[in-house]
Formats: structure tokens, C-alpha cells, sequence
């Protein structure tokens, strides 16, 4: 019987090892050679540590990423009898993934087993991958790669609450692009999808890592700035128009001089975000009658 668990053992696909109680391997099979990758003669009498320190110092079989390798062996160690049972996954340096198991007798001899798991990691990983894609889209316009309306609003009260708490400022920059209509009539849609690219990269490119920029819907975008009241957004706002005014967009040969109009309202205590946007909208909407290519401040007091 003996031996012919030995025989099956041999010849798993899944590697068996057996490590006495002083954790010298007293039992390899081939399949565990490889994942250690090593000759199987070396390496049964090998400790765990020589094991370890091997693949380590080779960069072969097991994956160690420690930068101390004597303390990752002591937490090993600490571990690897502490209960009579134990499963965990590990990689090796070529790419493949095992899910191990330890069991502990009561002498202390422990029984491996590490069968390889790397189809339902790659698995596992894709679809990990298509959720994280998925979320993305989720926040994401399409076609400008902003953020959209809907993370826009959803991340704005997060931002106004804590604002709101602390008593820091917070102003909101609602901006238009002027004749936008009037530029995909002339010259097609493609060049209005092109101008709104082309815009988005050349705000973005004024703005702090951490400020909130999203596309409304249409033509018009929103700016939320942490901890900036309405006199520095002017300023914000003016560096964009700027921007665009000295980098105009070139198109099938044509130059498409682009312009914003923009709203800025500053957040007041007990404000609803719903009250903000309204402020900024309103600011945007006397931009517009001014003779658009400008910047208003909202009153207050407005609503």
C-alpha cells in the first residue's frame, strides 16, 4: 500500500513534499522539483530556508519578493505550524500560481501540497480587469475621457461636505464653448468631437491633479476646486481661455479659434450642491449675454 502511494505520488501532477520536524524535506515528487526548480536529488535533504534562500538568491521557482529575506523566513517560519492546517497561494518567477496547503502533525513533520491554480488566476485576473474597465466606463465620457456627469455629482457632495465641515472655500466653474453649434454645422460632427477633445486636454492641463472635471452633457463642462474661493477660479479661468486663445485648434488644414464662457460660484455654509450648480449656471448664463469669451461671478445671493 505503502508503495503504491509513493507510485501515485510520483507521478501527480500536483506536488507533494514532506518536511520533517527539524523542516528538512524527507519526501519530494518530481511536480515539486519544478515548482522549487530544483533537481529533485538536491532537493530532498534541503531545509526550508536553503529551499527558499535558493530560489531567492537564483531568482528561480518561488517568487520572494523581500527586501529582507532573514525576516520573511522568520515570519515563515512563525507561521508555518502555528495552526494544523493552512492554505495560501503562491507564484513562482515564471508566472505560474500554485494553491498551497500545509498540514501539521503532532510530531511537528509537515505534508505539502501545491496544485497549480494559474488558469483560474488568469482567469480571475481578466475578470478583475473587465470590472475595473467597467467601473471606468461607468465614470467616464466616452468620448473626452473625463470624468462624466454622473461621478461628477456623485463625488461633488463628498467634496462639498468636507468642505463645508472644515470651513475651507470651494468654488464651482461651469464653462460653455461659444458657437459650438454653429462649429459642427459648418464643418461636421467629427470636428466637434476633435474641438471637445482638444479642449478637455487643454483645461486639463491648468488643473491641480486632485480638481474635479467632468463633462455636464453637450458642450458645457463643470470644475469643482477644493479649497480655492471665487477670486482665485476667476483667475483659473482666465488661465484656461488663455490657453485656448494662444493654442487654437487646427483642422483639415483650417484654424477653428475656440472659446469658453464660463460661470464661477463659491460655495456658501449649509449650500446644497444642487444650489451651486444653479448659482454657477446663472453666472454662466450672464457670460453669454455679455458678449460670451468671459468670465462672471455669481452673486451669492442670487437664488
Amino acid at each position: 500500500m505503502h508503495k503504491a502511494l509513493v507510485d501515485f505520488l510520483y507521478v501527480s501532477g500536483d506536488g507533494y513534499g514532506i518536511f520533517d520536524a527539524r523542516d528538512q524535506l524527507v519526501f519530494a515528487n518530481p511536480a515539486l522539483g519544478e515548482i522549487f526548480a530544483i533537481e529533485l536529488q538536491q532537493l530532498i535533504g534541503m531545509s526550508f530556508a536553503q529551499i527558499i534562500r535558493h530560489c531567492h538568491q537564483q531568482q528561480l521557482g518561488l517568487n520572494i519578493e523581500a527586501t529582507d529575506l532573514d525576516d520573511w523566513l522568520l515570519y515563515a517560519a512563525q507561521r508555518r505550524r502555528s495552526v494544523p492546517f493552512r492554505i495560501f497561494e503562491a507564484d513562482t518567477v515564471n508566472g505560474h500560481w500554485y494553491l498551497m496547503s500545509e498540514q501539521c502533525n503532532a510530531e511537528g513533520a509537515i505534508l505539502l501540497h501545491a496544485k497549480d491554480i494559474t488558469e483560474q488566476k488568469r482567469l480571475q485576473f481578466a475578470l478583475q480587469q473587465a470590472e475595473q474597465l467597467l467601473r471606468s466606463q461607468a465614470n467616464t465620457d466616452v468620448l473626452t475621457g473625463i470624468a462624466n456627469r454622473r461621478y461628477f455629482m456623485q463625488q461633488a457632495v463628498k467634496v462639498l461636505k468636507h468642505q463645508q465641515r472644515t470651513g475651507a472655500a470651494c468654488s464651482l466653474l461651469m464653462l460653455d464653448i461659444d458657437f459650438f453649434k454653429q462649429l459642427n454645422d459648418t464643418h461636421g460632427h467629427l470636428a466637434g468631437d476633435k474641438a471637445l477633445q482638444y479642449i478637455c486636454q487643454h483645461i486639463q492641463s491648468q488643473l491641480r491633479d486632485y480638481d474635479l472635471f467632468a463633462r455636464y452633457g453637450g458642450e458645457e463642462f463643470v470644475i469643482l476646486l477644493a479649497d480655492i474661493p471665487a477670486k482665485e477660479a476667476v483667475q483659473v479661468a482666465e488661465r484656461i481661455q488663455q490657453e485656448l486663445e494662444l493654442h487654437p485648434i487646427r483642422y483639415r488644414n483650417q484654424t477653428l479659434p475656440l472659446q469658453l464662457s464660463i460661470g464661477v460660484a463659491e460655495l456658501q455654509p449649509r449650500q446644497t450642491l444642487t444650489e451651486l450648480l444653479q448659482l454657477a449656471d446663472k453666472a454662466l448664463y450672464q457670460a453669454k449675454a455679455a458678449g460670451r469669451n468671459c468670465c462672471v461671478v455669481a452673486n451669492s445671493s442670487a437664488l
